[in-house]
């Protein structure tokens, strides 16, 4: 079963409705020491869905410290990463924005842990990454795993896609090794404008260009404003070029043409070889009015393989009209 799909950036606007490829919300709290102090209770429900489906309307910053704990016959939603009680009527303020009418304060417990259910897609821990709780590991079945995965793949297709970010977040509080999963969450983050909750996620990540990516493919297809001032920084350390051409379609759609055309040739230098950068880079020049060096730059991509035809048959089509043209 396929989990992942191709991005071509001749088809830059566009994902496969159906299979998920992998903002600058407001900035987590800081904290002030390393030991939790108290947690606040959201609410509580007799059944797990309704504990679980009340997490879409927790903000961005707060959500990596979200935990569920089955307490009696009851699921209770707990914000637990209080490390300061003088932010506790802030935190309780912005809940309560957030749709939580009776929010309720209580003392950390370090020895009440999240559930974990087995036999279900539930069975992980759901507490905040950043100071792991003193926990046994929890080992999903096979089963489980792929359940979490079809989870999330079907609140992708349905565009439920506050529900399919929850669930690449369980999948990477659990322990998920496989690389794909956090690239997913990482486009999800984009397409919100989540930039604080994506930076977070890969803090420490080897490789981070690939997030990168992801996050900026999803800011941009839906329009985050932030786009450009997220990957910049990171240009100069992106020897593949897709962040710059990113950033070149960012400022293309705002009908900035001279930052888009710096930034498709940033990123043909960097990676001339790549076919897609290649036709990008011409496609801009063609746009330009540089008729010669734009054939030039099509005819790069005229001996292109099968799996490269589309980008073939467009170039060639493209020559052809050009070289018709007096």
């Amino acid at each position: 079963m396929r989990y992942t799909i191709l991005l071509s950036f001749l088809v830059m606007t566009s994902l496969g409705a159906d299979e998920l490829s992998f903002g600058e919300g407001s900035k987590p709290l800081p904290l002030t020491s390393k030991t939790r102090t108290h947690v606040i209770q959201l609410n509580s429900n007799k059944q797990l869905e309704a504990a679980t489906n009340s997490l879409k309307k927790v903000p961005d910053k707060y959500r990596l410290g979200m935990a569920i704990y089955h307490i009696g016959d009851y699921y209770a939603t707990r914000y637990i990463d209080i490390y300061d009680p003088a932010s506790i009527p802030m935190v309780i303020e912005d809940f309560k924005k957030s749709g939580f009418n009776d929010p309720i304060t209580f003392t950390y417990n370090p020895n009440r842990v999240p559930i974990t259910l087995k036999n279900s897609s539930q069975n992980i821990p759901l507490a905040s990454k950043e100071i792991p709780l003193k926990t046994s590991s929890v080992a999903l079945s096979q089963y489980d795993k792929t359940k979490l995965l079809l989870d999330a793949q079907n609140a992708y297709q349905k565009h439920d896609y506050s529900q399919a970010t929850i669930y690449y977040e369980m999948m990477v509080a659990a322990g998920f090794k496989d690389k794909q999963i956090l690239i997913n969450l990482c486009y999800l983050y984009g397409r919100e404008g989540s930039s604080s909750m994506m930076e977070r996620a890969i803090a420490n990540k080897r490789g981070n260009i690939d997030y990168l990516y992801a996050y900026g493919f999803g800011a941009l297809e839906t329009g985050v404003s932030d786009l450009y001032a997220i990957l910049s920084p990171h240009l100069i350390y992106d020897k593949s070029g897709r962040l710059a051409i990113l950033c070149a379609s960012f400022f293309e759609r705002q009908g900035n043409s001279a930052r888009a055309k710096s930034l498709y040739k940033m990123a043909y230098e960097a990676n001339p070889n790549d076919p897609h950068i290649l036709y990008a880079y011409a496609r801009n020049v063609d746009m330009s009015g540089d008729k010669e060096k734009a054939i030039y730059l099509y005819t790069g991509l005229t001996q292109l393989g099968s799996d490269y035809e589309a980008l073939r048959s467009a170039s060639i089509s493209r020559i052809n009209l050009l070289r018709s043209i007096q």
